[in-house]
């Protein structure tokens, strides 16, 4: 009788859609606290909350990508992948500006 020994599948990391997630959920709060903080003319707090922003959105386009590519999580990856875009502050600007120009 031959021994017959089973190789469980390798499971998927799902850490790289969740972290991208993670940052694009970050991205909406850090712009909110931006503009908090202006009205309460703390603009140090407030430029630094909006470069943290940027950078959260920067991280959770490029991690969602990586992550849904790989199919790390996927869906996770894609919802980092649309807050992201659509909370970045820069988006936010330019769109806003042009949908006031309509």
């Amino acid at each position: 009788m031959t021994d017959v020994v089973e190789i469980a599948p390798a499971h998927r990391p799902r850490w790289p859609g969740r972290t991208a997630l993670a940052l694009g959920i970050l991205t909406p709060l850090a712009v909110t606290a931006g503009v908090v903080a202006t009205g309460f003319d703390a603009f140090e707090v407030a430029t630094v909350a909006a470069w943290t922003a940027i950078g959260a959105s920067a991280l959770a386009v490029l991690g969602g990508i990586v992550a849904a590519i790989g199919n790390w999580e996927r869906g996770a990856a894609i919802g980092g992948i649309a807050l992201g875009v659509l909370a970045n502050p820069l988006v936010l600007t330019y769109g806003l500006d042009a949908a006031g120009n309509v």
